[in-house]
């Protein structure tokens, strides 16, 4: 019976179009392929070391994009600390957040670096969970199951009884691999059409 859902952030919870636009604008600049830059700050392993807290933002930005700063607009600088920069609410997906949330447990579960803590609680978004997981604060990113086993031990539930909303296939894998139930997210509207079926079964809601 599932008890609770677990949603990732950007890519569900946000609309990265305006932010792999900008991206693309600033590889366009450097005269490189597109998504070079996104590969640069938020892939390999200078990210993977800052979202699971073995560096800091700071020092992550020293290693990816402050060789670039000089070369690139002003509003480059945002991605040095917030990887979401130019991402957009999802408002059609926290809609579902806030319906859920009168009869489900909710967990955000995200691979980032500290200062989403900070954003959550300025935008309000943190009072529509009871459990935030941020990979950097937890020292585990997913798809490492561990993380799993984190979210629903903080939410006192057992993996099966929690359901993962993830935009991404290999997080969506370790998820069920690990016994969690999980689902990609496509669209709001397609996550709306699905929830009934992911939820029967005497499940929330």
């Amino acid at each position: 019976m599932i008890q609770a859902v677990v949603f990732d952030f950007g890519g569900v919870l946000t609309q990265g179009e305006a932010a792999h636009s900008r991206l693309q604008e600033f590889d366009d600049l450097l005269g490189w392929p597109g998504g070079t830059l996104r590969l640069r700050l938020f892939a390999g392993e200078a990210w993977e070391l800052a979202s699971t807290g073995a560096i800091s933002p700071e020092e992550h930005w020293d290693r990816v994009g402050a060789d670039l700063e000089s070369r690139l607009p002003p509003d480059f600088r945002c991605f040095r600390s917030d990887p979401f920069a130019h991402e957009q609410i999802n408002r059609d997906a926290i809609e579902i957040v806030r319906r859920l949330s009168d009869e489900c447990r909710l967990a955000l579960c995200s691979n980032a670096l500290p200062g989403l803590a900070d954003y959550l609680q300025q935008s309000q978004l943190a009072a529509l969970f009871d459990v935030i997981v941020i990979s950097a604060l937890v020292g585990l990113r997913k798809p490492d199951p561990r993380i799993y086993h984190v979210t629903a031990g903080r939410l006192g539930l057992p993996l099966d009884a929690c359901l993962l909303v993830d935009d991404k296939e290999r997080n969506v894998l370790a998820a069920q691999a690990a016994g969690m139930p999980a689902v990609v997210f496509e669209s709001a509207a397609g996550l709306e059409a699905s929830l009934p079926a992911l939820l029967q079964n005497g499940g929330c809601p």
